[in-house]
């Protein structure tokens, strides 16, 4: 059984969740239950250096998730009961962080087990909540070295490391495309809250009774279809563009370039992440060879239409023309 828990650092229920997820595989007994734990962003937007959240409620709310009707304060109450329950000090965070590079640390760690996965998300959750920067790299690279991972890399100039989507990564950094299409897989599935706890597609949100998590691990399933590995790419980017993530459609899409640049399915999806992406030239060019292609396809004379409008073409006009011909003689 693959239980994959979706997490971020700095989120108080995810902490005591995973407590009360240990207690029922404890309860539960299966030797092959295997967790892994998968990136989530309370706060994509954190700074890379950290501020402190005493000038920053509103972050601290979006941390903790605060419920509207809620204050701030019964909020961090219920949190420090939880905590306490699950044998968890009180929560004392004290900044604002971005957790991009503790998470890429997380994934690094899944190739070195699940235990050692396990053990770098407590050492990283319970920093945190005594109050500790999490974004430092002194922390972050004695916990590298704890382990053997990959160290953090730095944004220049400071004491911190990169932040989400932030220019500096090596493109080809093992580390940030695994963590990257693990966040992105979750933003697919409609993954909104930190914990998550997915099993075979189903997802239990929350950092529920044990229980609850005991039955949601012992329910039967339908076994996931297996798809062949592209194919698998394929639906994950067709799923981040419909939700509005073209940049993510385009990176997840990279892999499977040059070697599948042939299969039309392929390049009508890059091409519509690139319009949606505001990338007008190159969806002009990866549309107009599939139109030359493909020229009874109203879809694509579309798509080329509103890219050449765009780009202020006086030709769009005759494709979005020669697009509703098609449509209506197919009626």
């Amino acid at each position: 059984m693959l239980i994959e828990v979706y997490i971020d650092v700095v989120c108080p229920w995810a902490h005591a969740g995973k407590r009360r997820l240990e207690a029922a595989l404890a309860e539960l007994g299966d030797p092959e239950a295997i967790v892994v734990w998968r990136p989530y962003l309370l706060d994509p937007t954190a700074p890379a250096v950290s501020v402190p959240l005493a000038d920053q409620p509103e972050a601290e709310a979006a941390q903790l998730q605060s419920v509207p009707g809620f204050s701030l304060d019964l909020t961090k109450h219920r949190v420090a009961q939880l905590a306490n329950a699950e044998g968890l000090p009180t929560p004392d965070p004290r900044y604002r962080t971005s957790t991009w590079a503790a998470h890429r640390l997380i994934q690094a760690a899944g190739d070195a087990g699940p235990d050692v996965q396990s053990a770098v998300v407590e050492a990283i959750m319970a920093a945190h909540f005594a109050g500790e920067d999490v974004n430092r790299i002194d922390l972050l690279g004695g916990i590298a070295d704890r382990y053997g991972l990959p160290s953090p890399v730095p944004v220049a100039g400071t004491e911190h490391a990169l932040a989400y989507l932030e220019a500096g990564f090596d493109p080809a950094d093992p580390s940030e495309r695994t963590t990257r299409e693990a966040y992105w897989t979750g933003r697919a599935a409609d993954i909104a809250s930190s914990p998550t706890f997915v099993v075979d597609g189903a997802a239990l949100v929350g950092a529920q009774p044990v229980e609850t998590i005991l039955a949601h691990l012992r329910a039967e399933r339908e076994p996931a279809r297996p798809w062949p590995a592209e194919v698998r790419r394929l639906r994950l980017a067709e799923a981040l563009l419909d939700r509005r993530d073209p940049l993510g459609c385009l990176y997840v899409l990279a892999p499977l370039r040059p070697e599948h640049d042939d299969d039309p399915n392929l390049e009508i999806l890059a091409a519509r992440a690139l319009l949606a992406s505001a990338s007008l030239r190159p969806a002009r060019e990866k549309l107009e060879r599939l139109v030359a292609q493909y020229p009874g396809d109203a879809y694509l004379h579309g798509l080329l239409g509103r890219a050449l409008k765009r780009l202020g073409d006086p030709e769009a006009d005759a494709h979005l023309a020669i697009a509703g011909a098609l449509d209506a003689a197919e009626e």
